[in-house]
């Protein structure tokens, strides 16, 4: 591997840990709505392909991290990832140590990152011999995952048989577009379901009914916890801020998750964070440990998902690969699944290795320091400078601009409807992003066996 490119890689690593650090510190952000679009820009800008995986690490570790500040100093969740921490976190407010919550989450997600990277290589290689009778059944085995997180989501049977209309709905877009563009969509498609939850809220502005519902007096009030007087050096251990049995708690939770790779990762980080959480009596150290591991098993299943979708199969088998990740694998026309020829195809496992640990270490040369020493102060800040409407209006012109280049005026329609479609879904019925991405991958397979069937 050239240097220049080891060095473009940890540069651009570096820039992406300190977008997404801020991205993180800002309460309610969405990782697919916010990591998809930009690593979709640079996939069609034409970057090396080290350099996009590792931007891809970097940016995942960012905001694991970052997300630990709102969620701990203000019981306000950094990203979706940093729901199942909002319970603890409230405790540790109670408790009076937000900043030891924080320091334990940071600390916990650094951890985390570091031993499932090297774990996710391993897995891949074991399961790489199933690759290719994978492939062969890759619309029946995205069609039996996406039932499995559907019925994992709070809306369970429900979710389940909506996969049916929504594939349809999907499939009649697809042919739509045939006609129109002359092929078939993925971006437009893919970012629909991504600002769906924001579509429908806009879309509610529309309705009298649901407007006077979403009217709020006056300005929030958030409290935020006091500065912590410890001193610490510029990128503290991790090892030293957790407890030799925290350490070891984190250590299996991450190797665990990192195999549970297919789960959502807010399934695995409530299930293994609740399960640590029991087996601890005194309340001081069952939110902190507890924490910790939360936080690193939302980023050992993060990384899991991509890494071992990437190496062992060149297809999005995991809730990651198939959201946030899902540029990676089809891009087009840079990235393609039917056939493979995607970022598994230039990359080989010590660039796996390798540019990885350099990704983790840049992505949190701003992120770590800044949550352990400057948690209150930028949290503050972002709290009365940022807005957060800005940010998503944003992201919105960055969607459609993505959308208009795929197909036009026919690429932002589609995006809208499917957007409002699956937005609908996911803020009134439960039925969240992470499935809807799930059915469209299976849509092709659901809807051509349902009309192959003779009654």
């Amino acid at each position: 591997m050239e240097i220049s490119i080891l060095i473009q890689a940890f540069i651009i690593s570096l820039i992406g840990g300190i977008i997404f650090s801020i991205i993180g510190i800002i309460p309610g952000t969405d990782e697919t709505a916010t990591m998809a679009p930009l690593t979709l820009v640079l996939v069609l800008l034409g970057l090396h392909p080290v350099v996009i995986y590792a931007w891809f690490v970097s940016i995942i570790v960012a905001m694991q991290i970052s997300h630990t500040i709102p969620t701990s100093m203000a019981a306000l969740p950094g990203s979706t990832m940093a729901v199942p921490l909002v319970r603890y976190s409230v405790l540790a407010k109670r408790l009076g140590i937000p900043h030891v919550a924080m320091r334990k989450m940071a600390a916990g997600s650094l951890l985390g990152s570091f031993i499932a990277l090297p774990v996710a290589v391993v897995f891949a290689f074991l399961l790489a011999s199933f690759g290719d009778k994978l492939a062969s059944h890759i619309g029946l085995i995205f069609t039996i995952g996406a039932c499995i997180i559907a019925y994992m989501s709070s809306a369970k049977l429900g979710a389940v048989i909506a996969l049916i209309p929504y594939s349809f709905l999907i499939q009649g877009f697809q042919r739509l577009a045939q006609e129109s563009v002359g092929k078939n969509l993925f971006i437009s498609i893919f970012m629909g379901i991504t600002i769906g939850p924001m579509i429908s809220e806009l879309f509610n502005i529309m309705v009298p009914s649901m407007r006077k519902k979403q009217l709020r007096k006056g300005l929030s009030e958030i409290w935020l916890a006091p500065e912590a007087k410890e001193k610490f050096s510029f990128y503290p251990n991790p090892l030293k801020l957790l407890t030799k049995r925290q350490n070891l708690d984190v250590a299996i939770t991450s190797i665990l998750s990192t195999g549970m790779f297919t789960i959502s990762p807010v399934g695995s980080t409530v299930m293994l964070g609740e399960f640590i959480s029991g087996k601890k009596k005194e309340l001081y150290d069952k939110i902190t440990s507890t924490v910790a591991v939360q936080d690193a098993v939302a980023n050992a299943t993060y990384l899991g998902g991509v890494i071992i979708s990437l190496l062992a199969f060149g297809i999005p088998l995991s809730p990651v690969a198939l959201g946030p990740g899902a540029p990676l694998f089809n891009a087009p026309p840079r990235f393609t699944l039917d056939p493979i020829n995607n970022l598994s195809n230039y990359l080989d496992i010590k660039d796996y290795l390798i540019v990885g640990f350099i990704a983790i270490l840049a992505g949190s040369l701003f992120s770590y320091p800044l949550a352990i020493k400057k948690a209150r102060k930028w949290t503050e800040f972002m709290f009365k400078k940022i807005s957060h409407e800005a940010l998503i209006g944003s992201f919105l012109g960055l969607i459609f601009m993505l959308s208009f280049y795929e197909a036009g005026i026919v690429g932002i329609i589609m995006a809208l409807c499917i957007g409002l479609f699956g937005g609908i879904l996911h803020n009134i019925y439960d039925i969240h992003t992470g499935v809807q991405f799930m059915a469209y991958y299976a849509s092709g397979w659901i809807v051509t066996t349902l009309l192959s069937i003779n009654l």
